[in-house]
């Protein structure tokens, strides 16, 4: 919020949906100018955006998460996308806020530093026209709690209906600072959730994941640390424990499918 009001346009308004069940956050934030919506439990961050969308006076919405820092042209940027390409949605680039080593497993993240089309995978720096969000639903309330592909299931959607991949984008101007986790165990959650909800959108669109790989993405150019010896082995071994992890579980959601028969 302070970055917010720090935007080198002013023309804005600031949305807060809050789903926090544990603090009380408005002593916080009562000093900006926010349009603050307390729900009454956490509904999931899909649907809470789509209560962002359906509050939003502009013709334009951007999502922020609640750990993210975003540069103070921020706002500008992803307005300047839209004047200067024919679009209907983008994501940006996200930088990173620590020097954790759970950022090197967050290749999507930074693209380098070339406008292309891309789906949206970074929903946490995202923006839309308000009119094609609305048209389209909005995000997949299925997808709940912290999410996971709920920018790739949009992106579908999008897609589908408008039948332009190219009007989709990657705007690397649009900036914000953030880290993809902190710690091993919220790594490893995430990665469980994404696998669940991986598995949900392609049960849903069959050939979901065809249409991403029609995308010509590549991390080469982006601007990354190379990571010293001792860092690459760790970060060899967290790939391997997660992947491990990841197939133990789909084994006993198996077993369990069979059981259940």
């Amino acid at each position: 919020l302070d970055n917010l009001n720090k935007q080198t346009v002013s023309d804005f308004e600031i949305i807060i949906i809050d789903n926090n069940e544990k603090i009380d956050i408005f002593p916080l934030i009562k000093k900006y100018p926010i349009n603050y919506i307390k729900l009454k439990k956490n509904y999931g961050l899909s649907f809470a955006r789509n209560i962002g969308i359906k509050l939003a006076r502009g013709e334009i919405v951007i999502f922020l998460d609640d750990d993210a820092i975003p540069a103070n042209d921020f706002i500008e940027e992803h307005i300047r996308a839209y004047k200067e390409n024919d679009i209907l949605g983008l994501r940006g680039k996200s930088l990173p806020r620590t020097p954790t080593i759970y950022n090197y497993f967050a290749s999507h993240y930074d693209y380098g530093d070339k406008t292309i089309p891309c789906f949206i995978n970074l929903e946490g720096n995202s923006s839309f026209k308000r009119d094609v969000l609305i048209e389209i639903g909005g995000f997949n309330p299925k997808l709940q709690g912290a999410g996971g592909y709920e920018g790739l299931e949009l992106t579908y959607r999008i897609v589908s209906k408008y039948k332009d991949k190219s009007k989709l984008i990657y705007y690397p101007n649009a900036v914000i600072y953030h880290d993809y986790s902190h710690n091993f165990v919220k790594y490893l959650r995430k990665a469980l959730r994404h696998a669940k909800y991986k598995d949900i959108i392609e049960g849903q669109f069959k050939d979901i994941f065809k249409l991403f790989r029609e995308y010509k993405l590549s991390s080469e150019n982006s601007k990354k640390d190379v990571p010293s010896l001792s860092l690459r082995v760790k970060i060899i071994m967290i790939r391997k424990i997660t992947l491990f992890t990841l197939r133990v579980k789909k084994i006993l959601n198996i077993l369990y499918c069979r059981g259940k028969k």
